[in-house]
């Protein structure tokens, strides 16, 4: 009985032993097992950079027309996507201002008129009080001299101001506007019965022929556009179509730093309108070396852009790097990576520096 009893106690000791350790194996499996880890091999970026551009298109020639006075709108006599011919009735504005504006035009041109005739004579006095004094000849041409630039200036002014009553007087009553050339209306700023205001563009007119977009690019990137670069564009029929760059702006618009473009279309097949709006690209050749590699490779870890790299025992190693394109889906480095390193680009959430991973090559 006792010798029974002993071995019962024995087997279940070793059956303890052996369950203790199925559990040791298990947990120390779990806590070698490695994380897998996607890479590619980082590859040279393409010698030329792609700038994404889009844009309205437009005609060479456009206008924006606005009336010489503020009023009410009686009429628009036409409206967006008509054709006009030249010197065509467009809308008529009742001149409300007209007679107020008149007055005061009439008022500053007479101020001026006597500020003239008032300096004439006080410079003259002048230049003869010189003359009286005996004061050199240099003196009296450096009053004459005076005298003149002061009257010259002013008579200036008189003649802005004779220029602004013309345009008062022109505007007494209603006022039509008329179109400056044939073209297409592309848009109208007010609706009929509303307040058009002083030179302020109420209809936008554009010609159909020689059609060219106007886009912007960031200021860094335009010194590298010059007149004459290929653009392409996809036209709203699939059909891909060229431009040529015709101007590029001196300087960059201060509120967002980008500069100016004009591109003309090379539409011979007539597969884009008035008015279409278009996206394409220029490609521009590149300044200095680059690893292309996914966008997804990117991630954030304390405000700067880093990657996981593999080396040759499959240890991933946390690396800074500087993007500075992007072109679809890739992203260009300029440092901070070499052609072939073995770049993660799935299981980086899993990863700490210097974890060593069980890695496959993605496609």
């Amino acid at each position: 009985m006792t010798r029974t009893k002993g071995s019962l106690i024995a087997s279940v000791a070793m059956a303890l032993l052996a369950l203790g350790w199925g559990l040791t194996s298990k947990s120390n499996e779990k806590q070698t097992s490695k994380p897998t880890a996607g890479f590619i091999l980082a590859k040279e970026s393409r010698n030329e950079e792609k700038i994404e551009i889009s844009g309205f298109a437009n005609g060479a020639n456009r206008a924006e027309i606005a009336p010489m006075a503020s009023g009410k709108i009686i009429r628009l006599l036409k409206y967006e996507g008509e054709k006009v011919s030249k010197g065509q009735a467009l809308a008529i504005i009742e001149a409300t201002q007209a007679d107020a504006q008149l007055e005061a035009a009439s008022a500053t041109v007479k101020s001026l008129e006597k500020t003239v005739s008032e300096s004439e004579q006080y410079y003259d006095q002048l230049v003869d009080e010189a003359k009286e004094s005996g004061a050199n000849d240099e003196s009296v041409q450096s009053a004459k001299r005076a005298r003149d630039l002061q009257i010259q200036a002013t008579k200036s002014q008189l003649a802005a101001a004779n220029g602004a009553l013309k345009v008062a007087k022109a505007g007494k009553g209603n006022l039509t506007l008329t179109a400056p050339f044939a073209g297409t209306i592309i848009a109208i700023n007010e609706r009929e019965g509303g307040f058009a205001n002083f030179s302020m563009p109420l209809i936008s007119l554009s010609t159909e022929n020689n059609l060219e977009i106007e886009t912007y690019v960031s200021a860094q990137l335009s010194k590298n556009i010059l007149v004459g670069t290929v653009a392409t564009f996809q036209a709203p029929d699939e059909k891909t179509i060229s431009g040529t760059v015709t101007a590029v702006a001196p300087g960059a618009d201060n509120s967002n730093f980008k500069t100016l473009i004009r591109i003309r279309l090379n539409d011979e097949q007539e597969a884009v309108h008035l008015g279409d709006f278009l996206r394409g690209e220029i490609l521009i050749p590149r300044q200095g070396s680059a690893i292309s590699i996914p966008r997804k490779a990117l991630i954030s870890r304390g405000g700067d852009q880093v990657v996981f790299v593999l080396d040759e025992n499959n240890r991933a190693k946390q690396q800074p790097v500087k993007a500075v394109a992007e072109n679809g889906d890739l992203v260009d480095i300029t440092e901070g990576l070499s052609i072939d390193q073995k770049v993660v680009v799935e299981g980086q959430q899993y990863l700490v520096n210097n974890s060593i991973t069980s890695p496959y090559e993605t496609k």
